[in-house]
């Protein structure tokens, strides 16, 4: 039985090779190639100059093809040659994945409609939040458009799968088939982790520099970075403190507000990592992690750094809300409330302490071999009915 997948996500493209910043390495891959024969990804595309490629994951192998698209047009995503490219994906393969929220997703759930075949949603994020809170009036417009959208096909799909618990279920209901598992598989997790964590807390001199995390592309509004650079503006002459940014893009996007705030000795552009253990260093390094977002589903990177014993503070929003304590959240763009929790925490080893051990306890739950257990249960039950 051979798949496809349709999802917006970009792969990196240099001489016929795509590659991943993360999401679609071969290892995640597999999840699927476990059920299927072959796995096409009907995704986006970007090309890339080949010193770009040393902190990528190839994506690569004999049941794993890419047939992918340049750039999305909407016109010809529903009346063009990428609709086509979509019916014949549909066509030629025997199930579809259809990862939304995304345009290709959507084109792929109209065409799919119109067929016989079976498929699958893998509802990872609220559209209308993502597009609300993009930055600009083209996102304002887009956004109940796609709530809609997303709202209808869901509504209709037989088989669904829900990042979070609650929250997308509530906002975007479907009545057949569906579970709510988390996409985020976080591996075993030694305790030796966390007692690290816990003396890391307890060793920490009281001038000794401040590392305060975030995640995030750099090319979006919605995760924070402002937010969290006018945090940190009015925290630098109590604690020596600094701001690491982890993430792909363009920091001249934020060198402005850098500028602005008289942070440019505080703030950090650490680049990209690829996923696993070099992330995990990285988080080992921060003393609090941070998710100020406007919008989330069920964010990985939170997830992973309550896995490595963070303290952290988020907003309340989407599934951040599943994860974190009240005491550790924040109102959206509420700068004063993200200031007091740094400080409270910053002030307090008992509580860092505190957090520490709820985050590591809570974070057992996305254990790789529980989800993806439920997961693969699911897929069983979905393709067993699909080839009876």
């Amino acid at each position: 039985m051979k798949a496809v997948f349709f999802h917006d996500v970009r792969l990196k493209k240099n001489d016929n090779i795509y590659y991943t910043s993360g999401g679609l390495t071969n290892n995640y891959l597999q999840k699927y190639l476990k059920f299927f024969s072959d796995i096409t990804l009907c995704v986006r595309e970007e090309i890339i100059e080949k010193q770009d490629i040393k902190k990528l994951s190839k994506v690569s192998g004999k049941n794993i093809n890419v047939d992918s698209m340049k750039r999305i047009r909407i016109f010809s995503l529903f009346f063009g040659k990428d609709r086509k490219k979509i019916k014949e994906n549909i066509e030629k393969n025997d199930f579809a994945i259809i990862r939304l929220p995304s345009f290709i997703g959507i084109a792929a759930c109209r065409e799919i409609n119109k067929s016989q075949k079976s498929y699958l949603i893998e509802m990872v994020a609220c559209p209308f939040d993502a597009f609300w809170n993009h930055g600009n009036i083209a996102g304002k417009i887009v956004a109940p458009i796609m709530y809609l959208l997303n709202k209808h096909y869901i509504k209709k799909a037989q088989n669904v799968i829900y990042v979070s618990n609650t929250f997308l279920q509530k906002r975007y209901p479907n009545n057949h088939n569906n579970i709510g598992c988390s996409d985020v598989n976080i591996n075993e997790m030694p305790n030796d982790v966390l007692q690290q964590r816990i003396n890391k807390i307890e060793n920490k001199k009281e001038k000794e520099t401040v590392k305060i995390g975030l995640i995030g592309s750099l090319n979006v509004k919605y995760k924070g970075h402002e937010l969290a650079i006018k945090a940190i503006s009015n925290l630098k002459d109590k604690y020596n403190i600094e701001l690491h940014f982890l993430g792909a893009g363009n920091k001249e996007n934020w060198l402005n507000t850098i500028k602005k705030y008289r942070v440019a000795n505080n703030v950090y552009f650490d680049g990209t990592l690829p996923s696993g253990q070099e992330v995990y260093n990285w988080l080992d390094k921060m003393d609090i992690y941070i998710i100020p977002s406007l919008t989330e589903g069920m964010p990985r990177a939170l997830i992973e750094a309550m896995s490595r014993g963070c303290p952290c503070i988020g907003t309340k929003v989407g599934g951040i809300t599943e994860l974190l304590p009240e005491e550790m959240l924040i109102e959206k763009n509420d700068c004063k409330q993200l200031q007091e929790r740094i400080e409270k925490l910053l002030d307090n080893k008992n509580l860092l302490k505190k957090c520490a051990i709820q985050n590591f306890d809570k974070a057992k739950q996305f254990n790789y071999d529980k989800l993806n257990n439920k997961k693969n249960k699911f897929y069983s039950e979905v393709l067993g009915e699909v080839r009876n």
